[in-house]
């Protein structure tokens, strides 16, 4: 059983499996509600207003909750752990999530990417301990995964975390 955040099985990933780009399809699963971390080379961030690539980026895949409360500066999210038991799940906010995980986490990576949706467009805050040489980019609308000479990952609009 989960009892903390620190035991939820946010594991390491392979990228295509994580984002579930690993087979055919021809749209995005809007059931999928895999979870977990990874280390990519270089994704594409596309938005309304163009793209970016971001080099050797942990990408930390997560779900908000359905339906997802409107907060200004955080997003509930929610783990389904059918491996653990048969349709359980637990939610946490975004901010206590992040600083129990990035320290965990954290190498020597340029950059950090949340593929998360975000609804209701909250403005995120950049997580303590995160050093404000490292851009932490976050979306708002919905985030889809693509391969497309390459990870992309397609939302309204890309942000970097302050």
């Amino acid at each position: 059983m989960v009892l903390s955040i620190a035991q939820l099985p946010f594991r390491r990933r392979a990228p295509l499996e994580m984002l579930r780009l690993d087979g055919d399809r021809d749209a995005p699963d809007d059931d999928y509600t895999g979870f977990g971390h990874s280390r990519v080379e270089a994704l594409t961030l596309a938005g309304r207003d163009g793209s970016v690539v971001v080099r050797d980026a942990l990408v930390l895949a997560l779900h908000c909750t359905d339906p997802c409360e409107a907060l200004p500066d955080d997003i509930e999210l929610e783990f389904v752990l059918d491996e653990v038991a048969p349709e359980l799940s637990v939610s946490v906010m975004l901010s206590t999530f992040l600083d129990v995980w990035l320290p965990r986490l954290r190498g020597d990576e340029r950059a950090i990417v949340l593929a998360l949706c975000n609804p209701h467009g909250a403005t995120l805050p950049r997580p303590a301990g995160v050093d404000p040489a490292t851009p932490l980019y976050y979306a708002t609308g919905d985030v889809e995964s693509w391969f497309h000479h390459g990870v992309r990952l397609a939302a309204e609009s890309w942000h970097i975390a302050r």
